[in-house]
């Protein structure tokens, strides 16, 4: 919802008007425009839809982009020559942070827009520079140690919470996991 304000205080004096929403990839036919999206973004959500969800996912993002609109879908990865195994079990992240959620492969983004009628006409993958990101986040969060406890949160969270931030720099650096920035086209 923040995020969202900013965006919208940002764009106020932009002509023309752009309408900027904060929902639900489920709730979209409901809430769409009748003529569809002029683009659509997704910040590091997809992770969390769940791998039995993926077509109904991309199936609502081909059915609401106007055609030739694009989308641009933010999401970790996971290495591809890593998935069939990471997809068969949970890690500390699925079993500890993010319960249900499921990292796609590369080939296994791409081969899911494909089946819903999207053209991926551009990728960008920047994991280093996201290992680099969570070194300074752990480096901050360490500082405000006392800030923290103050919210009321206890050692085994600050142990967690730092391992986590650990674990996903080492898997970035390492090339098991990325960041990538999709674009994807409605071909229409």
């Amino acid at each position: 919802a923040e995020q969202l304000a900013y965006a919208r205080a940002r764009l106020a004096q932009a002509a023309p008007q752009p309408r900027l929403e904060l929902c639900d990839y489920r709730d979209l036919d409901r809430n769409a425009p009748p003529d569809g999206y002029d683009g659509i973004a997704s910040i590091e959500m997809f992770e969390a839809v769940g791998e039995a969800y993926w077509p109904g996912f991309f199936r609502t993002v081909a059915r609401q982009l106007k055609p030739g609109a694009h989308a641009c879908i933010q999401t970790i990865t996971i290495n591809d020559s890593r998935f069939a195994r990471y997809r068969r079990g949970t890690d500390f992240i699925q079993q500890y942070i993010f319960p249900g959620g499921t990292l796609p492969s590369p080939s296994a983004f791409r081969e899911q827009a494909a089946a819903a009628g999207l053209a991926v006409v551009d990728e960008i993958a920047f994991g280093l520079d996201y290992a680099r990101t969570l070194d300074v986040w752990r480096q901050r969060f360490r500082q405000r140690l006392d800030a923290v406890r103050a919210l009321g949160f206890d050692e085994r969270f600050l142990r967690t919470w730092d391992f986590y931030l650990c674990y996903c720099a080492a898997a970035f650096r390492h090339r098991n996991t990325d960041v990538y920035q999709f674009t994807l086209r409605n071909p229409g």
